[in-house]
């Protein structure tokens, strides 16, 4: 779907599927063994109906029932896709109040790649275009909330000025903050990713064990290979957790070592 397609919208096709499901109970029957009586002239004893009361069946009746409850299973089937594929076009306005629907039930960042297939086949330049139109919506309004685009997607987040008040209402305490070692062992990851516990260790010229327990624990850095060395240690790189707590869309905004420089 494009840009101009926006102009017309559809009017949705409310097909209520009824979906009939039969259950087949299944009767025992206790047998008893007994001596029928014959008749006075010796004839063999008439046909008599069963315990439960069932007579036999003609045939070709089962075969008659099993391909009704084919039948139904199909129809089912067809009712199951016709509800998935019922789905209503919409048009400008309608689609990025859907996309902001999607990005407020969501409780991880979601890429424009799969906001588009979740609307159809809408195309993932335009999801772009209308998610920018809802980030500026959302901070020239009052909007407690704000959009951003962390860990390569995007996700509605609480404003800064909220957490207070909740932290006080989910009971939820401050996050505690890392250690200095810690913070240092995820930096020599984060630039020199992919790395080996020794290329750290021989960097800080300490062992980091502590360090790498707080760090896998947090999900914020994880185990990505093997290097192709003596041993084959493992190597560790960044998580999509690791952008997520600071704050980046990737790891390009990470700031580079001359920035770093100058600010210490």
């Amino acid at each position: 779907m494009t840009e101009s397609q926006f102009n017309e919208s559809a009017e949705p096709e409310a097909d209520d599927a009824t979906i009939a499901t039969e259950a087949e109970a299944a009767d025992e029957t206790v047998v008893i063994e007994e001596t029928e009586p014959r008749d006075a002239e010796g004839d063999q004893p008439q046909d008599r109906p069963d315990a439960s009361g069932a007579t036999d069946a003609p045939d070709g009746a089962d075969d008659a029932s099993g391909a009704g409850d084919g039948d139904a299973a199909d129809e089912a089937d067809e009712a199951d896709e016709a509800d998935e594929d019922d789905v209503p076009e919409l048009d400008r306005e309608q689609t990025r109040q859907a996309l902001h629907a999607l990005l407020f039930v969501s409780d991880r960042p979601l890429s424009a790649t799969r906001l588009a297939e979740a609307l159809g086949d809408l195309d993932a330049e335009m999801v772009e275009l209308l998610l920018d139109e809802l980030r500026a919506e959302l901070e020239n309004g009052s909007s407690p909330y704000q959009l951003r685009e962390i860990a390569g997607g995007y996700q509605l987040a609480t404003r800064v000025e909220y957490a207070p008040y909740i932290r006080r209402l989910l009971q939820i305490k401050k996050r505690n903050r890392l250690s200095r070692s810690a913070l240092e062992t995820l930096a020599i990851v984060a630039y020199r990713q992919p790395c080996t516990r020794a290329d750290i260790e021989e960097i800080r010229g300490v062992s980091v064990s502590h360090a790498f327990e707080i760090l896998l624990e947090k999900r914020l850095i994880k185990v990505a290979g093997v290097a192709e060395t003596v041993g084959r240690p493992k190597l560790y790189r960044t998580t999509d957790e690791f952008l997520a707590h600071f704050g980046l869309k990737s790891l390009r905004e990470l700031p580079s070592i001359e920035e770093l420089r100058e600010t210490l």
